[in-house]
């Protein structure tokens, strides 16, 4: 088992007790953390043991050198330690993904109840848009354009 003392290294990233599928449990050093968005475990930490690996010396000799492996581990394998400080851990975050198609619901459709009046589809990526603006899928768009949404003059979106 380890105690206080063995917390205190050289280590380039600050260190939990990671508990394997085995049941052992390991300090490991965390190197960065990611979240990841739906079903399943949200929070995983990519963490490096030391471990040993056989290397060969100028002398062409073979001798132990540090060879440390890494791997990712879901958060709730991993206690962190006391004294321990994450906050520079780098941290990977999912970005949104940019939608196909926006639906732009001008001031014109707010007074108009006909429809798709006032309504503008605009590629995924455009930024011209000054209205309320709705993340479209393909079959959306295409529902809007059939029904009289007009299309964006800047960014000429494609037909739906």
């Amino acid at each position: 088992m380890f105690t206080e003392a063995d917390t205190d290294d050289d280590s380039d990233g600050p260190r939990v007790m990671v508990t394997l599928p085995d049941e052992q449990r390991l300090l490991a050093t965390v190197r960065r953390r990611r979240h990841a968005p739906g079903p399943g475990p949200r929070w995983w930490y990519l963490l490096e043991l030391p471990l040993w690996s056989a290397a060969r010396g100028l002398d062409g000799a073979l001798r132990a050198d540090p060879g440390p492996v890494q791997f990712w581990a879901p958060a709730d394998v991993c206690d962190p330690l006391p004294g321990e400080d994450y906050a520079d851990v780098l941290t990977d975050r999912p970005r949104p993904r940019t939608p196909a198609f926006l639906i732009e619901e001008t001031a014109s459709a707010c007074a108009d109840t006909s429809g798709s009046e006032g309504l503008v589809v605009h590629r995924g990526t455009c930024a011209a848009p000054a209205g309320v603006v709705y993340p479209a899928a393909p079959a959306t768009a295409r529902r809007a354009a059939a029904t009289g949404a007009a299309r964006c003059e800047i960014c000429a979106p494609p037909a739906p």
